[in-house]
């Protein structure tokens, strides 16, 4: 009889479980990194299509249409009730473009509020205090993601703010 012991079939099965969990913890990195990835990459299209937009109304001023739907209003005292103003007009914006987080779909990518974030593949819109004169504001937007070594705060998340020449 030419047949397997027991012996020999458990030594494959051990190797195969080895095999297994190394491809699981190594498949679940790679997740995490186009995760991040994509994340880091949404905040820089969001950014960029930001920091075009307040450009464009420093030029043009009155009524900008981001899409035919959006629009802000590029005459907005930027105070903390103008500056979200314009954040929710952009937060709209990209909801309305099915904006996803990379990390949950069940989270929203995308969010205007004065506090919190911190969710990983969150974008974060924000007013925050001109330099020197704390009852100006202007408009940041905040991303993070799992990985601490990330952005300049060491904790995962990083910002860049704008506003418009006449804000600050």
């Amino acid at each position: 009889m030419k047949a397997f012991t027991l012996i020999e079939l458990l030594v494959v099965v051990a190797i195969i479980g080895i095999l297994a969990a190394v491809g699981v913890t190594t498949f679940n990195g790679f997740q995490l990194s186009a995760k991040k990835s994509a994340t880091i990459q949404q905040w820089k299209t969001v950014s960029k299509f930001i920091q075009y937009q307040l450009k464009m109304c420093d030029i043009d001023g009155g009524t900008l249409q981001l899409s035919p739907t959006r629009s802000i209003n590029c005459d907005v005292v930027n105070n903390k009730a103008g500056v979200n103003s314009v954040a929710d007009a952009f937060m709209n914006h990209f909801l309305d473009q099915n904006l996803e987080n990379p990390y949950d779909k069940n989270q929203p990518a995308i969010v205007r509020t004065g506090s919190g974030g911190g969710v990983n593949g969150r974008i974060r819109l924000d007013e925050t205090d001109c330099p020197g004169n704390p009852s100006k504001k202007r408009l940041s937007v905040w991303v993070a993601v799992h990985d601490n070594s990330f952005g300049q705060r060491g904790d995962g998340r990083d910002v860049v703010i704008f506003s418009m020449d006449s804000w600050c």
